[in-house]
């Protein structure tokens, strides 16, 4: 497969200006087919549809699942819709990429992850943190520091979000005047959640930390285990967590801000590396990479500055390039099977208060 063929199922506000924006980028310069859009509002996907000069409106999904032509589909949908839309998906033959987390229980993502490899298709999940220009520069730096052992051990990493504005000057997608009703949605939760404090508290940690976590276990390699965790309902939170001799720390609250305040600190016995994490979906900016260390004359800090691109787009080339043949998946499934299970783990131990 050199040109894949893609399809997408939703084109509200994330799939426009966050996915599909992207994908036509990489059609126009020949790298992708797009075959069309499908959404439960049918206006909606005309209108987008129509801005993006896509001819192929499908008027469900089924109908865009039933196309043969299509290779992978692009499915942007809030958590709880993930799992019924996926396993469709998957069942249809078709590699899929969703929107983070993948599903709100340990027995949905397993099952999902297993009948990907059983059909023997692509499975990710959008992590796009992975395909920041400022991450992958973080990633080389923390590989090269564990081989040398310049600063020693890694003794801990502490990840931190205080959340703010998140969308800054993005843009502004396409709305319509579409009077058709959304279904409710049914979101599955882990069976420790019992109370509706618990489940906002868990859909506040799956919404947000999830990322968090995420990149966590990208730098680690393997999954970490949980100690304790604390919420303050919906609010703040805060977790303790462990990867073999390695303190984790996930925390952080509900707090406005002109931007998105997001960093992770991985701290060594003689030196840290910090990767401060841009707003989401501010096309301009990459991860601010520093490394505090030794020098002759004292302690130093360098700053790194990778090449500034959205990591929301090279996520899109990194899919593109899987389905071609030509790069492996940065956050396939069968990796993001560990954030849900932490997840899990975390609000089965969490104080809610």
């Amino acid at each position: 497969m050199t040109r894949p063929t893609i399809g997408f199922i939703g084109t509200g506000m994330m799939g426009q200006i966050a996915h599909l924006a992207n994908y036509a980028q990489l059609r126009d310069r020949g790298e992708c087919v797009i075959a069309g859009v499908t959404d439960l509002k049918a206006s909606l996907a005309r209108a987008v549809a129509e801005k993006y000069l896509i001819s192929q409106v499908y008027e469900s999904d089924e109908a865009l699942l039933a196309d043969p032509g299509i290779d992978a589909v692009i499915c942007v949908q809030q958590w709880p819709n993930n799992y019924q839309l996926v396993t469709r998906i998957l069942n249809a033959g078709k590699s899929v990429l969703t929107e983070k987390p993948m599903v709100g229980r340990v027995d949905e993502a397993e099952e999902l992850v297993a009948l990907a490899e059983s059909k023997g298709v692509y499975y990710a999940v959008g992590f796009m943190k992975r395909y920041d220009t400022g991450v992958e520069l973080a990633k080389q730096l923390f590989m090269e520091l564990q081989e040398s052992r310049e600063l020693g051990a890694l003794l801990a990493i502490d990840a931190h979000c205080n959340g703010g504005d998140w969308i800054q000057n993005a843009g502004t997608p396409i709305s319509v005047d579409d009077p058709t009703p959304l279904p409710p949605l049914q979101p599955t939760f882990p069976d420790a959640c019992q109370t509706p404090e618990q489940r906002a508290a868990y859909h506040y940690l799956v919404n947000i930390f999830s990322h968090n976590i995420n990149l966590c276990h990208h730098f680690l390699d393997a999954e970490m285990s949980v100690r304790a965790a604390q919420f303050r309902g919906d609010r703040a939170m805060q977790a303790l967590l462990r990867c073999g001799d390695v303190a984790v720390t996930v925390r952080g609250s509900v707090s406005a801000a002109h931007e998105w305040r997001e960093h992770l600190v991985l701290t060594f016995e003689r030196g840290e590396l910090a990767i401060h994490t841009p707003t989401p979906l501010n096309r301009q900016s990459s991860a601010r990479v520093t490394l505090l260390h030794r020098e002759k004359s004292g302690f130093a800090t360098t700053e790194y500055h990778a090449p500034v691109a959205w990591a929301f787009f090279r996520e899109a080339e990194g899919f593109v390039q899987a389905l071609a043949g030509q790069a492996p998946l940065r956050a396939p499934a069968e990796k993001c099977l560990w954030d849900v299970r932490v997840m899990d783990r975390i609000i089965t131990v969490a104080e809610v208060f």
